[in-house]
């Protein structure tokens, strides 16, 4: 038998085309993952800019919200209104009217409540319809 000399052998194919699948796959990875790593770097300072952002707003906002209560305590209302000449003077108890908001024992109240239906009679507003020679439409309950 004789020795065959390597040198002049040829690539086989396969083998190429196996290392060169597996050099792009290897390539493929190692740009992927230093592509998210500089993703991951971008969205880390990202969020420290939006922290910050928020940080200087919740600031602003407690500086205000300060502010708001300092302009609307009652003493320096008083103070600006006598600083312009508006004889501005509070309302007597008699003038003051308050609403009350339903709490959760109206929910309760209302939940029990029968549905109307359209064969029960609604207390409803009528328009009375305005003639060419009466007043102005007027709204009156039932």
């Amino acid at each position: 038998m004789m020795k065959r000399n390597r040198k002049r052998e040829s690539l086989r194919l396969g083998t190429v085309t196996k290392s060169l699948v597996v050099c792009v796959c290897v390539a493929i990875s190692g740009l992927g993952y230093v592509w998210q790593k500089n993703a991951i770097y971008r969205l880390g300072d990202e969020i420290k800019k939006r922290e910050t952002a928020l940080s200087s707003a919740q600031k602003r906002n407690m500086m205000f919200a300060a502010q708001l209560a300092h302009l609307e305590s009652p003493a320096e209302l008083e103070a600006k209104c006598q600083e312009y000449n508006l004889s501005l003077v509070a309302p007597k108890e008699t003038q003051v009217v308050r609403l009350y908001e339903p709490g959760p024992e109206w929910d309760i109240q209302m939940a029990n409540a029968p549905i109307p239906t359209q064969t029960q009679p609604r207390q409803q507003a009528q328009v009375k319809l305005q003639s060419r020679n009466s007043q102005p439409t007027t709204l009156a309950r039932q």
